[in-house]
């Protein structure tokens, strides 16, 4: 990986930044909390290295720790409240790392599953009225709203599919209830596997659709747009499973109140500070080459993978004041 290239201004930004008292006296913690992988020979906990190699690689950071959270993303459920289940997992994570009183804030970057795991852990725990601080999620192709694939699969066995078809996904806990919490997607619409134009929502293809998504039909009549593994619905937010085109945001000075949940919204371009998200509101990405990035949509055009890589490679070549 690459480390960070800082344009001048920023790096005077940033030595201004860490001359404030507030700034010395918080540790910045960076939490990557993986997706559904086989757990085989794999540890549980929190750890300094990637066991199985899930991540494109460590993200660069000026001054931060990072921590890669373990949990069984493959015979446990994502809201599992016993270790080591997704929610038990991340609640030790987060009051060990991310805990004011000790001088810490944290970063989340999950992916996929492990996007779901941590909503789940947000919505359901006393953040209001805790020390903990999360200063900002980066949630590469998540599955928080649920995926097609483990609707038609879930049955092979596996229990983490169980918890990630769309109806438990989307009913495990309130979507709306991030406290405050900002959530930032990756949405993706690269793909190019079996699942392309067959489990997805679709809708028809006019001159507003997105190009990157697949036209599917026997004329190519249909758009669909997924990332192989998880539809923009989930990926980006949305406060139902449907067909979409693009990410939204409820962040001011957006108001997508009709088609994406409460404190959602995109990485880049989404001017909403709310309290969170580091200390500018500058969010004129994208920071990292060949990310993809599609402006008019707002969306990825990468594959389930590639959100993890994108999320990795944003986080790395963001000012410092974005991304410590």
């Amino acid at each position: 990986m690459q480390k960070r290239v800082l344009p001048i201004l920023c790096i005077l930004a940033a030595s201004l930044l860490m001359a404030s008292p507030s700034a010395q006296a918080l540790t910045h913690n960076i939490l990557l909390i993986h997706g559904r992988s086989d757990s085989s020979n794999e540890q549980f906990g929190v750890f300094t290295f990637d066991q199985h190699q899930y991540w494109s690689g460590s993200p660069a950071t000026a001054d931060g720790h990072v921590f890669f959270v373990q949990w069984d993303a493959w015979n446990r459920t994502f809201d599992d409240t016993t270790c080591p289940g997704g929610e038990c997992i991340i609640n030790n994570a987060v009051n060990s790392l991310c805990n004011v009183n000790n001088g810490q804030e944290c970063w989340i970057i999950c992916h996929s599953a492990g996007c779901a795991a941590f909503e789940n852990y947000l919505a359901k725990s006393n953040y209001c009225c805790n020390p903990i601080f999360i200063a900002h999620v980066m949630a590469a192709s998540s599955a928080a709203g649920g995926s097609e694939i483990a609707n038609v699969f879930s049955w092979l066995g596996h229990t983490i599919d169980k918890s990630l078809t769309v109806s438990y996904a989307r009913g495990a806990y309130d979507h709306n209830n991030m406290q405050g919490v900002v959530v930032r997607g990756f949405g993706g619409t690269f793909n190019n596997t079996a699942t392309a134009c067959l489990f997805f929502p679709s809708q028809s293809v006019t001159s507003t659709s997105n190009p990157n998504c697949n036209r599917c039909g026997l004329f190519g009549g249909d758009s669909q747009c997924a990332d192989g593994a998880v539809a923009l619905h989930s990926t980006c937010g949305h406060n139902r499973a449907a067909s979409f085109q693009d990410c939204n945001s409820t962040l001011a000075p957006h108001n997508d109140t009709a088609g994406t949940y409460s404190f959602h919204g995109w990485w880049i371009t989404d001017q909403a500070c709310n309290g969170q998200g580091g200390n500018s509101c500058n969010w004129s990405g994208p920071y990292s080459p060949n990310t993809n990035w599609n402006p008019g949509f707002k969306t990825y055009n990468v594959d389930h993978g590639g959100g993890a890589v994108n999320a990795i490679a944003e986080y790395s070549f963001a000012p410092f004041a974005l991304c410590p």
